[in-house]
């Protein structure tokens, strides 16, 4: 289950990789757990319920990071760049970027959470 803390740390780490220009891997559960939760908080962002577009319809700008559904079962975090795809694959505590294969769809990041003043 995602938390506040888990997803403040997972947006953290995203937007660092994003700053060196590198992809990032998300774990699948926690990608669909965050996709899930931006999807249901309609008005937070040009996310809607069943906004995944499909490939065949259009393409994502390029350099654009999206999330991306892959052969209808695998969510991931990749950059939309020379008409290809690519995430980020990690082996201990090397990373590889990797083409992703058999995009059917995509979708927009959702727009980071606004902070609370509780103060």
């Amino acid at each position: 289950m995602i938390n506040r803390t888990k997803l403040e740390h997972i947006l953290e780490y995203a937007r660092q990789q994003r700053r060196f220009g590198q992809l990032c891997k998300i774990l699948p559960g926690d990608m669909v757990e965050i996709v899930e939760i931006a999807m249901r908080k309609t008005g937070n962002s040009p996310v809607t319920p069943d906004s995944w577009i499909s490939c065949s319809e259009r393409m994502p700008n390029d350099g654009q990071h999206v999330i991306i559904l892959c052969d209808g079962a695998f969510v991931l975090y990749a950059q939309y760049r020379d008409g290809e795809f690519f995430d980020i694959v990690r082996n201990g505590d090397e990373f590889f970027e990797t083409q992703s294969r058999n995009v059917t769809d995509w979708m927009p990041l959702p727009e980071p959470p606004q902070e609370v003043n509780r103060g």
